[in-house]
């Protein structure tokens, strides 16, 4: 008579193996969305915006800039540069907001705190779980690349602009009386 208990204990302990699957999956996930919430805010902190004015300034003045052949090296390489530089910058305030993906990130954060919670207390079927856990990685997944590869993008663009905004300020300076 000792087999059904075994079974039945045996069971239990198979189902608490895979929450705990899952609660490190779910904890997984919900790490690598605090990380690109902190990815976010550090753009900010490292002063993404402050870049963004200077490069505004510098495009306002190229567009004042009337092509002559005097400056064309500057018209085919220095204003494809700026304009690049511009328009990466550009879609990162115009087309997903910080505010946005920010809200979208703690949003799925709280989710998994939730689907964690009940799958660490056992409170939901092993398969409940899974498809919880799978319905925020379809929605997560994809939005966590977005954000790494963005951030990425964009703290690459900051990482030139030091030396660009000089150069650019530079060749402004020169424009008008090239022997500055």
């Amino acid at each position: 008579m000792k087999c059904p208990v075994s079974f039945a204990l045996m069971a239990l302990l198979s189902l608490a193996a895979c929450q705990k699957s899952y609660v490190a999956d779910i904890e997984i996930l919900r790490n690598d969305t605090q990380a690109a919430l902190d990815q976010l805010a550090s753009l900010y902190t490292e002063g993404i915006e402050a870049d963004y004015q200077d490069l505004e300034r510098h495009a306002a003045i190229a567009r004042t800039k009337p092509f002559d052949t005097a400056h064309e090296k500057q018209f085919r390489n220095e204003f494809e540069v700026l304009k690049y530089h511009y328009r990466q910058t550009s879609r990162w305030f115009e087309l997903q907001t910080h505010a946005e993906w920010e809200a979208q990130l703690t949003y799925g954060r709280t989710q998994l705190e939730a689907l964690f919670h009940d799958a660490e207390k056992g409170l939901m079927a092993k398969e409940a779980v899974r498809q919880a856990l799978e319905s925020e990685k379809n929605v997560l997944l994809p939005l966590l690349a977005e954000v790494t590869n963005s951030t990425a993008a964009m703290r690459e663009l900051m990482t030139q602009h030091d030396s660009l905004d000089n150069h650019w300020q530079t060749m402004w300076d020169q424009w008008e009386i090239p022997t500055l």
